[in-house]
């Protein structure tokens, strides 16, 4: 809402922001509210008739939509109504006023009634800046809140990474030891695995519990490289 959503690692449909820059609670009833209207103005018509009217009204201002017999014109118009049928009647709607001023968003040339096919694709276009704005509001409204870490956090995890490397460097009898390589490995495994922890608490787990987790973790990690 305040920051730019940063993509959760390996995940990019999900997305992290800080607790300083995430969504308040009243902010978060707001765009829930703006996305319940927006899925609803997305839902494709139901509603036959007034489908039928709009389309009646682009085809009047054009010669090709007079002098038709009811039987032909309703044809005519069954035909746009088909095309229509899974598309919202507010973008339909949008799309007929488009067509009525010669504002279009796609080319179309204005001495020929638009065909069913060029009026979908009207409305389609249409659609796009409302389907990338609801997909934005789920991105806010479902992105992990965490808390960064701090000074004293990073600290407690240099602390933890360097105490595993010197326990890691004894090797015990029988067993070859680690390589530099594979010790460095290690230890850039350990802190994004620490980094990824501290995301994980951000719903509610205290440091402590952060700090008990990541030195069962180095203890794991030991016996891997070992």
């Amino acid at each position: 809402m305040h920051g730019k959503l940063a993509p959760v690692d390996g995940q990019p449909t999900r997305f992290c922001v800080p607790r300083a820059l995430a969504a308040t609670t009243a902010e978060r009833r707001a765009l829930s509210d703006v996305a319940e209207r927006l899925k609803a103005e997305l839902a494709p018509s139901q509603r036959r008739e007034l489908v039928d009217a709009l389309v009646s009204r682009v085809l009047l201002g054009f010669e090709q939509g007079r002098g038709r017999g009811a039987d032909e014109e309703e044809v005519l118009v069954s035909e746009y109504i088909s095309a229509l049928k899974d598309l919202p009647l507010a973008g339909i709607q949008r799309a007929s006023e488009r067509f009525r001023n010669g504002m279009t968003l796609l080319p179309w040339s204005r001495r020929w009634r638009p065909s069913p096919a060029e009026f979908a694709a009207e409305v389609r276009e249409g659609l796009i800046p409302l389907r990338a704005k609801l997909v934005h509001i789920r991105q806010i409204l479902e992105a992990e809140v965490y808390e960064p870490p701090t000074d004293e956090d990073r600290a407690k995890v240099a602390e933890i990474a360097a105490s595993w490397l010197n326990r890691g460097g004894e090797a015990e009898p029988g067993r070859p030891r680690p390589s530099p390589e594979a010790v460095a490995a290690a230890r850039e495994d350990v802190l994004h695995e620490a980094g990824a922890k501290f995301r994980e608490v951000a719903s509610g787990g205290s440091l402590a519990q952060l700090a008990a987790r990541l030195d069962a973790k180095a203890s794991a990690q030991k016996e891997r490289v070992a």
